[in-house]
């Protein structure tokens, strides 16, 4: 299922602007949009890790037991 884009506006320094647009002519990235769209996806994944990572610290696991507890999942 593809979630339908929305338009969000952001002011950014000039020179934020253009290391997008190095980012852009390098091929990296096809645009603008698709490289901020993957820094947002990156920043949300590392909260929800530091959010979990706060709730193991305060149940007492630690974080390799909660990768392995995630690998069984995963794995059935």
């Amino acid at each position: 299922m593809t979630e339908k884009l929305k338009p969000v506006q952001a002011r950014v320094p000039e020179s934020v602007e253009d290391e997008l647009d190095r980012l852009v002519e390098s091929g990296r990235y096809a645009s603008r949009s698709e490289a901020i769209r993957e820094a947002l996806r990156k920043l949300l994944a590392e909260e929800s890790r530091g959010s979990l990572r706060e709730l193991a610290d305060r149940a007492g696991v630690s974080e390799e037991d909660m990768l392995e507890e995630l690998d069984d999942v995963r794995n059935g």
